[in-house]
């Protein structure tokens, strides 16, 4: 009976409170409340204080319970709570210690919720106030090691089996060199050329050894490893729930390239698709591939054009001698080609070309001069930036023409990216010795870190933060 009647009258306090807040009458009622001086915690802090607070002082002791819910869990992220609290006579709170577990785990943030469910004076009634639950959030102050930095990736020397990466911390105070070779004990293999990442997975592709080598992007723990199939493979990019590499097939022979389609549970090859001689870089735009032609062996001036619903091949787009790099900016696909050098004995232009993706047809060409051969196209935001004769120049995506002068000069990179108003680009020093990366500031052009890596520096990747 008094249960049922505790109840009742518990559903009309909130009413009670309404009714006298405008004016400076006491409440009619006497209620007890929970409350904390935060909401959010990191794992670790404390002790949080649990305040149980009185509108007035009662002349016997009130035990009050209370439930503790939510995702966390007692005696792995918290200690447990007794569930009950004494509010002894002639005072108006009582505080209890919520103490916050640490550990090593990386984790989502969990919840703590305490909530008033009875009290007790043993004679006269008390009830629950409007403040009757606290929900706490605990935020994770753990990290994967590889999280919120950058990857550069080391070819290493040919038939050398020394490829390796390396992981910069976001804030360029610390590089750590060979990190596949130290996580999975083993040697990452011989010539790493590329890398991209699907989902919580990187996959490196590993041109000598023939193979994709597949890890966790935050671990780098080894997940499996693509050992077949592949014959001097180049670039990966993946649509339609499948991974696509681009391979140079046998150097003798000008027919056999082709694209091999990856089977991304069993690490398998399960078909491949014949292109042109020389295909390289690869993206996809949802479930269509682009896959430039540089030449391999050879020469060649056409990007491919792959349906990943059906792979097949369709028409060819024509571009210029050799297109090197590739990126997509909003609906079009921007192709910067380098042109013959000279050493070929039939040099020609540089070129970037703008292709509709909407027609899959080139809507804007900007030549070079015979001379002129740009490389390592990059992008951030609505910037287009690429490396020639050794400096960096950025043109602006809607740009009538090309840049007349350049940004930064002086830098002869193997290979660069942009992220987040910075350029990164690696040199490949003597290619005996170790190589470096150089970061550059973009609102100034100012140079903010020189890092020395490891061996043969190729690529850079940008690894942000783990997402649950």
């Amino acid at each position: 009976m008094r249960n049922n009647r505790f109840f009742l009258m518990a559903n009309l306090v909130v009413l009670l409170f309404t009714a006298c807040s405008d004016d400076d009458d006491q409440p009619l009622v006497d209620v007890i409340e929970v409350s904390t001086t935060e909401d959010t915690y990191g794992e670790g802090d404390g002790p949080v204080t649990i305040t149980f607070t009185a509108n007035t002082a009662f002349e016997n002791d009130v035990t009050i319970t209370y439930e503790v819910t939510g995702t966390a869990v007692a005696g792995e992220d918290y200690e447990a709570l007794p569930g009950t609290a004494v509010l002894t006579s002639g005072t108006t709170s009582v505080t209890q210690n919520l103490t916050l577990l640490e550990d090593e785990e990386v984790e989502p943030s969990k919840q703590i919720v305490i909530t008033i469910t009875a009290l007790d004076s043993g004679v006269q009634d008390i009830f629950i106030g409007p403040q009757k639950e606290v929900s706490l959030t605990i935020t994770d102050n753990d990290s994967f090691p590889f999280e919120n930095g950058i990857l550069v990736l080391h070819e290493g020397n040919f038939f050398g089996g020394n490829a390796s990466v390396s992981f910069v911390t976001e804030d360029l105070t610390m590089v750590t060199n060979g990190i596949f070779d130290e996580v999975n004990d083993e040697a990452l293999g011989d010539t790493a050329q590329s890398m991209a990442f699907n989902g919580d997975l990187a996959y490196i592709v590993v041109n000598n050894s023939q193979t994709v080598e597949v890890v966790d992007r935050y671990t780098f723990e080894s997940e499996g490893t693509v050992e077949s199939g592949l014959l001097n493979p180049r670039y990966i990019a993946f649509a339609n729930g499948k991974g696509y590499v681009t391979n140079w097939g046998d150097g003798s022979n000008p027919d056999d390239d082709y694209v091999a389609v990856i089977d991304l549970q069993s690490y398998s090859v399960e078909l491949t698709i014949s292109v042109p001689e020389g295909p390289e870089w690869i993206v996809a735009n949802e479930n269509t591939l682009y896959v430039a032609h540089q030449g391999g062996f050879g020469q060649n001036n056409i990007v491919s054009v792959i349906d990943a619903t059906t792979n097949t091949v369709g028409t060819p787009i024509t571009v210029a001698d050799r297109p090197n790099s590739m990126q997509l900016v909003n609906d079009d696909l921007w192709v910067l080609s380098g042109g013959n050098p000279a050493w070929t004995g039939n040099e020609t232009a540089g070129q970037l070309d703008k292709i509709d993706l909407t027609t899959n047809t080139v809507e804007t060409t900007f030549t070079f001069a015979d001379t002129e051969h740009p490389n390592y196209l990059s992008v951030d935001g609505d910037n287009l930036y690429y490396a020639m004769g050794g400096s960096i120049f950025m043109m602006d995506v809607s740009d009538a023409s090309l840049p007349i002068s350049a940004e930064i000069t002086g830098v002869f990179f193997y290979n660069m990216s942009v992220n987040d108003g910075r350029l990164y680009g690696v040199d490949a020093k003597d290619f005996i010795s170790a190589g470096s990366l150089e970061v550059y500031d973009l609102s100034d052009n100012s140079l903010l870190e020189s890092l020395e890596v490891s061996l043969i520096p190729g690529a850079v990747y940008f690894n942000g933060s783990f997402e649950f």
